[in-house]
């Protein structure tokens, strides 16, 4: 299955509008003097939340090749590799098709499928809005200020879960400072995922792909007594969007 990225001139036109109204009013707004604190934090979580609703409803579908590689107590080589094909779609979710796998087959099954068994289980409609990165589901502290990420002026704002559940996370994230979309996220689970996970930190990594927030790299490094220090890297490319008519 194969999703074209839609190209339709008067819909590109209408979105690039768009999007230059919306950049000029948030800019607009975030810069007003006499705003408190708490009032300019209120802001920066309500466009937080806006950019989160914004790509859920206009993002109908993607194809993307994921890169799944398994490291080993400082090993520069992968003890196991997986590449897969991702379809994801709106009304259904996830759908991952195998296209190789190199290594360790324990690690493959204990490590990788298990991450993918959870990223189908999170990407599903009625799960989506409970481990997304919304005032919903964290409480959201911003920084005062703007930091620079990856060639980007960011928002850095720190996240405390409101539940204690493996999907969620107590860490920090960076949003653009123009149209806040999420550019970085790193921290550990809320919840431990299992007694074997040990501890586990993360990191995921962000670009704009038309005009959305999509992953591009994330680490996750865990250290236990079944496989010792380990650390998981995905690497997300050849993104095929379809947009909401």
């Amino acid at each position: 299955m194969s999703y074209p990225i839609r190209r339709k001139p008067f819909l590109l036109r209408s979105a690039l509008i768009l999007g230059l109204i919306l950049v000029c009013t948030w800019s607009s707004a975030f810069a007003q003097p006499g705003l408190s604190d708490s009032e300019r934090d209120s802001e920066i979580v309500q466009r937080i939340d806006a950019a989160v609703l914004n790509r859920s409803q206009h993002i109908a579908a993607y194809n993307v090749q994921e890169l799944y590689s398994i490291y080993r107590n400082g090993e520069s080589s992968p003890s196991a590799q997986v590449i897969v094909k991702t379809v994801y779609n709106r009304a259904t979710g996830k759908e991952y098709t195998p296209i190789s796998a190199t290594g360790s087959s324990l690690l493959r099954n204990v490590i990788i499928d298990k991450v993918l068994a959870s990223e189908k289980e999170m990407a599903k409609a009625a799960n989506r809005e409970s481990v997304s990165v919304t005032s919903a589901n964290y409480e959201m502290s911003p920084v005062p200020g703007k930091v620079s990420l990856n060639g980007r002026d960011c928002i850095l704002v720190t996240l405390k879960a409101r539940r204690k559940v493996p999907h969620l996370m107590n860490g920090k994230a960076w949003f653009d400072a123009s149209d806040f979309t999420l550019v970085h996220l790193e921290g550990a689970p809320a919840q431990s995922v299992s007694i074997f996970a040990g501890d586990m930190q993360g990191t995921r990594d962000y670009d704009r792909i038309e005009g959305f927030s999509m992953a591009q790299h994330a680490e996750m490094h865990t250290h236990n007594f079944l496989f010792g220090s380990t650390v998981l890297r995905i690497d997300y490319s050849n993104y095929q969007i379809q947009l909401q008519p």
